[in-house]
């Protein structure tokens, strides 16, 4: 599958096995997710032929401090813009990756190799590069396509249930953005992934971003219950996971639409409904109440997606989505505050 992303071109390439073929003539060096090397450590080992650079991933981790040793790394291994920086992890990895990549002697060659459902269809794919700054989520970016995109469903193997699920969250948010089969074959799966599920996912991502790579316009639509869940993640300190955060960011969008009537009480029920099959969390932790009321408004006005209101994405039909901008942001909070 090849894409191009403001003429850039990404390739995506779905393979069965682990044994990638990187270009042998060109200088590498690979960033990895700890974890992910000691789980598949016999199997990398056969394509890691260079210098290596292991990351702890986690959102406190994911910062300028962590880039600024990646650079060092870079300099005591001569990297320059001919060079190929690889990335292999998940989500925090391949952002974090593709920023160093994208700012580094002013952007080098860059591959992906996402490791997990969420990073497979959503954070490696499309061309963000992001770190958090002072507790707010991605405040820090770029955008900068990978040339090439590895997708390897054999990693999944190995992912814990809560990090299916995150991905599985993401995957219904794209299903809900816009007409396809993806709701339909996600319930007909039952939380089982397939070939078919990861292409019709990333290909639904990149037919939005191919139009707006750096979120001008309809690309915003992939900020679907992302401007409520970006709260919570803050507000917990990151323990509120994303997956977690954003199931109920799109319970609160879909919430949100029915109480400004953009859309009747049986589209709710449709929206609502694919969270239900696969018991998707629908309640915030009491302890973060007090939070919310107290730097909600501060974190929704740091937000990178706000102008001089706050965008948010709410339905406006079943699997149709717009950008409403809310003049009394004291909505949103209150929506939150109801889980």
């Amino acid at each position: 599958m090849e894409y191009f992303l403001n003429s850039k071109k990404t390739e995506i390439i779905f393979q069965n096995d682990f044994r990638i073929a990187f270009p042998k003539e060109t200088k590498k060096v690979f960033l990895i997710d700890r974890k992910v090397y000691q789980l598949f450590k016999n199997k990398l080992c056969e394509i890691i032929d260079e210098a290596s650079f292991f990351i702890s991933a986690s959102e406190e981790n994911k910062s300028i401090k962590t880039i600024e040793h990646i650079y060092r790394f870079f300099r005591e291994n001569n990297v320059n813009r001919s060079c190929i920086i690889i990335g292999i992890g998940g989500g925090i990895t391949t952002d974090i990756t593709a920023f160093a990549a994208s700012t580094y002697k002013r952007g080098c060659r860059l591959i992906l190799v996402p490791t997990t459902f969420l990073g497979m269809i959503d954070a490696a794919i499309g061309g963000k590069t992001a770190v958090n700054f002072e507790g707010i989520k991605n405040s820090i970016g770029t955008f900068y396509p990978a040339e090439k995109v590895f997708i390897i469903p054999k990693f999944l193997t190995k992912l814990p249930e809560k990090e299916i699920k995150n991905g599985l969250i993401e995957c219904i948010k794209i299903a809900l953005i816009r007409p396809s089969n993806l709701y339909d074959i996600l319930i007909s799966k039952k939380g089982k992934i397939t070939f078919e599920i990861l292409k019709m996912a990333i290909d639904l991502k990149l037919s939005i971003c191919d139009k707006d790579l750096e979120d001008k316009n309809e690309r915003k639509h992939l900020n679907l219950g992302h401007t409520f869940a970006h709260i919570l993640e803050s507000i917990s300190n990151y323990e509120i996971s994303h997956g977690t955060a954003v199931s109920i960011g799109l319970r609160a969008a879909a919430e949100l639409s029915m109480q400004s009537r953009y859309i009747d009480d049986a589209t709710y029920e449709k929206i609502i409904f694919i969270l239900d099959f696969f018991q998707l969390p629908n309640k915030i932790p009491g302890k973060y109440k007090n939070r919310i009321k107290e730097k909600g408004l501060e974190i929704l006005l740091q937000d990178k997606k706000a102008t001089s209101r706050i965008n948010v994405v709410l339905f406006n039909e079943f699997l149709s989505v717009f950008i409403k901008e809310i003049e009394k942001p004291g909505k949103i909070l209150q929506i939150l505050d109801s889980f």
